[in-house]
């Protein structure tokens, strides 16, 4: 599944980042003002609300930022032909 899939690389990515730092979770988890089980858990892959991953990787000095790829090359073709088929069934608008 693609959402597990990006929950284990920031889990990997955080770790590696703090252990680069070479600070403690209990250390990241003051500077990130969180709980320090909360460090432990999103380390081990569990899954974070955002906000609690930006609150980590800022407290590790970086800025969490996002980038999309398409999946399916046909995507932008077919979602364009769906919409123009709801808008016929529609009335056109």
């Amino acid at each position: 599944m693609i959402e597990h899939d990006a929950v284990e690389h920031m889990a990997a990515l955080l770790r590696r980042l703090r252990l680069e730092r070479r600070i403690s979770q209990l250390q990241l988890a003051d500077e990130a003002r969180v709980n320090a089980s909360v460090v432990h858990r999103a380390e081990r892959g569990c899954d974070c609300r955002l906000s609690t991953w930006n609150k980590l990787f800022d407290g590790l000095g970086y800025r969490l930022l996002f980038d999309v790829n398409e999946d399916c090359e046909e995507a932008e073709e077919l979602l364009s032909s769906e919409a123009a088929a709801r808008r016929e069934r529609r009335g056109g608008f």
